[in-house]
This record gives C-alpha cells, sequence and structure tokens, in this order.
C-alpha cells in the first residue's frame, strides 16, 4: 500500500516501523485534508470539481459523510498525509454530463 501527498511517496516501510496511523477522521481535520485535496481540484480533471471548496463546506462534507460512509486519515508524525472515504456515486458537477 502507497499513499500519496502532492509528490511525496509514502512506502510501505514506513507502515511497518509503525510510523504511520490510521484513524477516523473528524471534521477538525478539514483544512490539512483540503491542503492535500485542493491541488487536484485547481491542476487536474481527476476530482470532478471545478473549484475548491472552503474549509467550512469541506468539514459539512466530512460531517454528512460520516453519517452513513466511513472516513479515514493517514498521519506520519501528526502530519496528516493521505486520507480516503466512500460515498454515493455521481454527486460531482461535472457527472451532470453524463447519461
Amino acid at each position: 500500500m502507497t499513499l500519496r501527498k502532492a509528490d511525496e511517496m509514502i512506502n510501505e516501510d514506513k507502515i511497518k516501523q509503525n510510523c504511520l496511523k490510521i484513524r477516523t477522521a473528524s471534521t477538525d481535520d478539514a483544512g490539512e485534508i483540503l491542503n492535500i485535496y485542493a491541488p487536484y481540484v485547481e491542476k487536474t480533471a481527476i476530482s470532478f470539481e471545478t473549484q475548491v471548496p472552503s474549509v467550512t463546506e469541506f468539514r459539512e462534507r466530512i460531517k454528512n459523510t460520516m453519517q452513513k460512509y466511513p472516513y479515514i486519515v493517514a498521519e506520519d508524525n501528526c502530519e496528516i498525509v493521505g486520507y480516503a472515504y466512500a460515498g454515493a456515486f455521481g454527486e460531482r458537477a461535472a457527472y451532470n454530463w453524463s447519461e
């Protein structure tokens, strides 16, 4: 398993050394998660978003997701270096063009 933050790679050796911690996310993590997410919105099409959400909006997304689905973060030395969540398919604006 490899987690990616921008252009940094965190490899399996760190996980084996117990340096990487996986935990349930909280709304307090929104700013750090958004720092990871924003470059993908700004520089790629893979997020299916056209504008970077605000921290307030991201907090709401985390809260809403966690009502039904898991949302987790990976920490390395108390810094969030990755995240993952589950959710319903097809909620982004770019899906308006799909059938």
